[in-house]
């Protein structure tokens, strides 16, 4: 597995209890896998400038028809195949279901992601 330095500028807004603008962050991997996945769940292809083929389009695909779960998964691995590097040599757990909302009657997407102890549990309705 490669080696990966995540020091960054601390983000934290002017005004924050804890805000220090001379601090830097260093984070763990696993951390940062998490933090990239979420950004693909909840970006939509074309939002993301100079780079339009960042994100899982989650929303576009759960209002299409004919869509499996299948398909969205072998999506969601080619972003994190793509835009995840950190993730070579460790294993995760990637599974989509769907089932009908019983209120609007439409379909709800359940996605659930786990690397080592995190979990990313999210639904899209």
């Amino acid at each position: 597995m490669a080696n990966f330095d995540f020091t960054d500028f601390y983000i934290k807004y002017p005004g924050h209890p804890s805000y220090d603008n001379l601090q830097l962050i260093q984070d763990e991997i696993v951390r940062v896998i998490v933090q990239k996945y979420e950004m693909i769940l909840f970006t939509n292809k074309g939002e993301v400038l100079a780079n339009p083929d960042f994100g899982g389009d989650l929303i576009k695909l759960l209002h299409q028809t004919k869509v499996s779960a299948k398909q969205v998964e072998k999506n969601l691995n080619e972003q994190i195949a793509t835009y995840i590097p950190e993730l070579t040599g460790i294993s995760y757990k990637l599974d989509v279901s769907f089932t009908a909302n019983p209120e609007n009657y439409s379909d709800m997407m359940f996605v659930d992601f786990q690397v080592k102890e995190y979990k990313v549990n999210a639904y899209f309705a």
